[in-house]
């Protein structure tokens, strides 16, 4: 996006890895050609080397993002934890800040109604078990004068895939499917087929296109589209840079719903800064995406910024099997 700041994710990570080999893609190829199966080997000896990580971030998002009237802003903070080892993964999550309540107009109250608080959450699967917790304490809301404090949980059986954000080939697809990105270039009989909540068998099917080599800030990248069809319509493209020489992660991605442009981007991310972990080994140190206000475009016909999210710091430590 041209004229839209850049922000969603930044981090700093220390892992143990091993360098990918090339894939070569000069013409645009589909299906299950030879090209894009050599890929997809080469994306699984990468993902397997990240199936023990423990990450802590930083997170802010900002509902329109800075510079702007802080009356009229929703900011958070977040601190992070994310473990996973193999199929077993953690998640915990404190949030402090403004949160924006709705765009209901009741009697007496403006238009974007704000108000402040905390929220905690937090996730553990250990193969067999799924706990989850929420907690939360807001000041006086849009319909009380009293402040809400509250939570719940639940236990169950139930085996819910892991957040991308423990992929670093999904890092900057994070509202994207929690698949492997390995497992999304295989079509959706094999997304359907992957273990785990929820379930994508929901008439969605997908097609691969390798578009050929592109540079993108200094790096040799394989560019690849995805495209997703449901019921017969498109209604999302994707389009990835795989940097060679950063183990075919993602160094950007910029994504297309087209019912609603075909050539406007609706959100773009970058990794804006890499971190190599030992001789030809890389990590994302920092990244960022941006989302378009999409009614702020029809209205005044300007690309400006919807909501940014910027993780402002990332400390990983290897975890080992």
């Amino acid at each position: 996006m041209s004229t839209m700041r850049p922000a969603l994710f930044s981090g700093c990570l220390i892992l143990i890895l091993v360098a990918s080999g090339n894939v070569r893609a000069d013409e645009p190829q589909t299906g299950k050609s030879a090209q894009l199966q050599t890929l997809i080997k080469k994306l699984e000896h990468n993902e397997g080397l990240y199936r023990n990580l423990k990450l802590k971030l930083e997170l802010l998002y900002e509902h329109p993002p800075a510079p702007v009237d802080p009356d009229i802003q929703a900011r958070q903070i977040s601190d992070l934890t994310l473990i996973v080892q193999g199929e077993n993964h953690r998640q915990e999550k404190e949030t402090r800040g403004r949160f924006r309540q709705g765009y209901i107009v009741p009697p007496n109250k403006p238009y974007n109604h704000f108000n402040n608080g905390t929220q905690a959450t937090s996730q553990v699967y250990d193969g067999e078990t799924l706990r989850k917790l929420h907690q939360y304490e807001h000041s006086p809301g849009l319909t009380s004068d009293e402040g809400r404090k509250g939570g719940y949980g639940s236990i169950s059986h139930e085996h819910e895939r892991m957040d991308n954000l423990l992929r670093p080939h999904m890092m900057l697809l994070n509202r994207g499917p929690r698949i492997p990105l390995s497992t999304w270039f295989k079509g959706q009989p094999a997304i359907i087929d992957s273990p785990g909540l929820p379930n994508y068998n929901d008439g969605t099917t997908c097609q691969i296109q390798l578009l050929g080599e592109e540079e993108f800030q200094e790096l040799k990248c394989l560019k690849v589209q995805i495209d997703r069809f449901r019921k017969g319509k498109h209604f999302l493209r994707y389009i990835l840079w795989l940097a060679r020489e950063r183990n075919l992660i993602p160094a950007r991605v910029v994504i297309y719903q087209p019912n609603r442009s075909k050539t406007l981007p609706q959100s773009e991310a970058l990794v804006d800064e890499w971190q190599e972990l030992r001789p030809g080994v890389w990590f994302p140190r920092k990244f960022h995406q941006d989302r378009l206000n999409w009614i702020a475009y029809i209205k005044l016909h300007k690309e400006q910024v919807g909501w940014r999210e910027e993780y402002l710091e990332v400390v990983s430590k290897p975890k080992t099997t």
